[in-house]
C-alpha cells in the first residue's frame, strides 16, 4: 500500500473517529439532559408522594379523633340510656306504688263507710243504756266513756270519708285551725306510735280563708305525714299559724297599702332534715329521699300544686340533722275580694 493511500485511509479513520466522538458527545448530552429531567421528575414525584403521605397521616389523625369522639358519644349516650332506663324503672315502681296506695285509700274509705252502720247501732244502744242507767250507778261512768269513744270513732270515720271523697273543687269559708285539728285526728295513731309530740302555736283560733276544704286537708295530711316520717325516733312537730300583710309574690315582701291579708302556716319538725342538693328537686313528681317502697315522690308535688291552685306559696327550709320547716302562705281573699281558686 502506498503512502498516499495510507494517509487517505488514516484521514478517513480520523474522520470516522471524530464523527463517532461527536455522536458520543451528542449522546452524552442527551443522557445528561435525560438524567436531569428524570431527577426533576423523581423530585416532583417524591414531593407528591410526601404530600400524599402527609395528607394520609392527617386523614388518619382526623379519623382517629373522630373514632375516639364517636366512642365517647356512644359511651355517653349508653350511660344516658341506662340512666333513663333506671328512671323509667323507678317511675314504674312509684306509679305502681301510687296506684296501690290509691286502691288502699278507696278500700279504707269503703271500710269506713261500712263501719258507719254498726257504729250507729252501737251509739243508739249506748244512749238507750244511759237512759236506763241511773247517774249514780257505777256503770254510768263506764257507759259515758264508751259513748265518748264511739263519738270519736264516728268523727274519725266522717273525716276519713270526707277526705277520700272525689269531686270538683268547692270553695268555702273555713277555719284553718279547725282543718289542722281534724287532720291531726286522722293521723293521731301514727304520731303516737312514732312518739311525736304536737305543739300548736296559733296566733288565733280564727284563721278563716276561702279555700277548698278537701284539698287543704290533703295538703296538711301530706305535710304532717312527711314530718312524722322524718322523725322515726320521735320528736316534736310544731305547727304555727298567723295572719300577716304581704304581697302575693312572697311572705317576705315589704307590707304595702294594697297588700293582701295572708295566712301563714309553718310546720316544723325536729327530724333528720334534707340535704341541700335535694332541696331544689323536692317539688318534682316522683322524686323522693325516702327508701324504696316508703314513699312515692308525689306528696310534696301534690302540696305544691294545691298551694299554687290557691295562689299561695310553699317554701322549704331544712338542714341535715337539724329538722325541716315548711312555710305555707295562703291569701285570705283575692284582689277582687272573691274566690281565687285556680283550677287550670
Amino acid at each position: 500500500m502506498s503512502a498516499s493511500n495510507l494517509r487517505r485511509e488514516l484521514e478517513q479513520a480520523r474522520g470516522t473517529i471524530r464523527l463517532m466522538q461527536d455522536e458520543l458527545e451528542e449522546t452524552n448530552r442527551g443522557l445528561v439532559a435525560l438524567t436531569v429531567e428524570l431527577e426533576k421528575r423523581v423530585e416532583a414525584r417524591t414531593a407528591e408522594l410526601r404530600l400524599t403521605q402527609e395528607e394520609l397521616e392527617k386523614t388518619n389523625s382526623e379519623l382517629l379523633h373522630l373514632t375516639l369522639e364517636l366512642e365517647d358519644r356512644v359511651a355517653e349516650r349508653t350511660a344516658q340510656l341506662q340512666s333513663k332506663n333506671e328512671e323509667v324503672k323507678t317511675m314504674s315502681q312509684q306509679l305502681w306504688q301510687a296506684a296501690k296506695l290509691a286502691t288502699m285509700g278507696e278500700l279504707a274509705a269503703s271500710i269506713a263507710h261500712e263501719l258507719n252502720n254498726p257504729l250507729a247501732t252501737v251509739s243508739l244502744r249506748i244512749e238507750s243504756l244511759l237512759e236506763l242507767c241511773s247517774p249514780v250507778d257505777p256503770q254510768h261512768h263506764t257507759l259515758l266513756i264508751i259513748q265518748q269513744e264511739v263519738e270519736r270513732m264516728a268523727s274519725l270515720i266522717a273525716n276519713l270519708l270526707q277526705f277520700s271523697r272525689r269531686g270538683t273543687s268547692r270553695v268555702s269559708t273555713l277555719n284553718l285551725a279547725d282543718e289542722i285539728e281534724k287532720t291531726l285526728e286522722l293521723i293521731q295513731y301514727l304520731l303516737r306510735d312514732h312518739n311525736i309530740q304536737v305543739v300548736q302555736e296559733l296566733a288565733s283560733n280564727d284563721l278563716f280563708i276561702s279555700a277548698d276544704r278537701q284539698k287543704l286537708r290533703q295538703l296538711f295530711l301530706n305535710l304532717f305525714t312527711n314530718a312524722s316520717d322524718a322523725m322515726p325516733q320521735g320528736g316534736t312537730l310544731t305547727i304555727r299559724g298567723m295572719i300577716t300583710q304581704a304581697a302575693l309574690s312572697g311572705a317576705a315582701a315589704e307590707p304595702r297599702a294594697d297588700a293582701l291579708s295572708m295566712v301563714v302556716i309553718e310546720i316544723a319538725d325536729t327530724g333528720i332534715g334534707i340535704a341541700a342538693e335535694n332541696l331544689p328537686r323536692l317539688g318534682e313528681a316522683f322524686f323522693t329521699t325516702k327508701p324504696v317502697g316508703k314513699g312515692t315522690g308525689l306528696g310534696l308535688a301534690i302540696c305544691h300544686r294545691i298551694v299554687q291552685e290557691h295562689k299561695g306559696s310553699l317554701d322549704i327550709l331544712s338542714e341535715v340533722n337539724h329538722g325541716t320547716t315548711i312555710r305555707v302562705v295562703l291569701p285570705v281573699r283575692s284582689e277582687a275580694g272573691g274566690g281565687f281558686l285556680d283550677e287550670s
